[in-house]
């Protein structure tokens, strides 16, 4: 080493010394500030991730929050009451008789069905029955990512679910149910993913582009009808709604035509184009309808029918008091025009009810960290009330693993194949 930059060790450790004291010094009292302004340290994990359900600074904040998909089971709980009210009334309606695999190996394999397992946090398809578009691999893709950004480990399961839009009332997971149907077990619906056949896309699309229509659609410019868009596939109720909105001044409602030219040029409206208008008509279809999360993340009072078909996210929705999300009509619609005359006559409570359903379901109960939530949840309890699921089959005296790993399914949409 050159004499001339050579140091004494004993100085050049005084040096380091004092740059450390300095460091330290000056994180403390970044760190103090932070404590004293009330903002999250910038050396620890976000709030938003902490799984202390009891930490302050644990309180949801939809901007920071709503992509985040590592909160652990504790935080879930805390960040959204009354989520899982569904998957509650599943898991009590079996506690006193478990789920067995003979139930399981019962459910027919009807269009839409997938046999999967959990097994040590990874997901396999065991068996197949025809596709309903892409809803199977939507579902799919979902849960697969609930799993992989789980903090927590999730049990091992076996499960059965069917995206069509009605399914068998036996234990098998659905989009939707009947009251009467209580052996469903609730899971969020493929649009939740994306819906790519009617060009919706992706939740998050339609949130974003919803976002974007307000900052030119507030609340004082939205046009002040009831929109509606959809086929009316000879349902009673979708045509019913159309019958008393005819001629109506405060109405703009309209079938539609799938791959009918003059309708998609002049009638079709994408979803976010649905948030120009204060008030939002909510139909059910073959069972329940995909619309009504799109409808839920829009500044606007959502009207809809008494609902016969239940979906994960409706126990939130509440049509009286100061929580309002929405604005109950008989199935008939007969007292719509009543109910929009008491909108327009109480602009501040409509005010109030759009501001209350994007508030609860856009800002919190429909985020993608909300979805993840109620999927870890689904598996969690599914398991308390299930049998253990085995790894392998017997096949010719051998051992034989059961499934296929899900990204091999996603990427070959099948179960069997040949090399190349």
């Amino acid at each position: 080493m050159d004499a001339q930059t050579h140091q004494h060790p004993t100085s050049a450790a005084r040096k380091y010394r004092r740059r450390t004291v300095a460091v330290s010094l000056v994180l403390a009292l970044v760190l103090l500030w932070c404590q004293l302004r009330g903002y999250p340290s910038p050396f620890t994990a976000p709030a938003s991730c902490q799984h202390h359900a009891a930490n302050p600074g644990c309180q949801w904040n939809h901007k920071r929050d709503a992509n985040t998909l590592v909160l652990g089971a504790e935080r879930c709980q805390s960040a959204f009451p009354g989520l899982f009210a569904e998957i509650d009334r599943a898991k009590q309606e079996r506690a006193q008789r478990p789920i067995s695999l003979a139930e399981i190996d019962s459910v027919v394999p009807k269009n839409g069905y997938i046999r999967a397992m959990i097994y040590d946090q990874q997901l396999y398809v065991i068996a197949v029955n025809g596709t309903i578009y892409s809803r199977e691999i939507a579902t799919l893709h979902a849960l697969h990512r609930a799993i992989v950004s789980s903090p927590d480990p999730l049990p091992n399961i076996e499960f059965v679910f069917n995206t069509d839009d009605k399914v068998d009332p036996v234990a098998q997971w659905g989009y939707a149910r009947r009251e009467q149907d209580t052996n469903l077990w609730l899971m969020p619906d493929f649009g939740y993913w994306s819906w790519p056949e009617t060009k919706v896309g992706t939740m998050q699309e339609v949130q974003m582009g919803a976002e974007r229509e307000e900052h030119t659609w507030a609340w004082p410019k939205k046009i002040p009808q009831l929109f509606w868009r959809g086929a009316t596939m000879d349902l009673e109720v979708r045509e019913r709604l159309i019958q008393v909105t005819r001629d109506q001044s405060w109405a703009d409602v309209k079938p539609i035509t799938w791959r009918d030219n003059d309708s998609m040029q002049n009638d079709l409206r994408s979803m976010p184009e649905h948030c120009r208008f204060k008030y939002l008509a909510q139909t059910e279809g073959n069972s329940y309808s995909g619309r009504l999360k799109y409808l839920q993340s829009c500044n606007s009072v959502v009207i809809s029918h008494s609902l016969e078909w239940i979906q994960h996210q409706s126990p939130l929705m509440k049509s009286s008091g100061p929580d309002q999300n929405y604005v109950e009509v008989r199935r008939d619609w007969s007292d719509l025009p009543e109910k929009i005359e008491w909108l327009e006559g109480h602009e501040q409570d409509a005010k109030r009810i759009a501001r209350n359903n994007i508030k609860t379901f856009r800002e919190q109960y429909l985020t993608p960290a909300a979805e993840v939530c109620y999927w870890r949840q689904l598996i969690r309890s599914w398991a308390e009330v299930s049998f253990e699921p085995e790894f392998f089959k017997e096949a010719d005296g051998k051992k034989a693993w059961r499934g296929v790993p899900v990204e091999s399914f996603l990427l070959m949409q099948r179960l069997e194949w040949d090399p190349y």
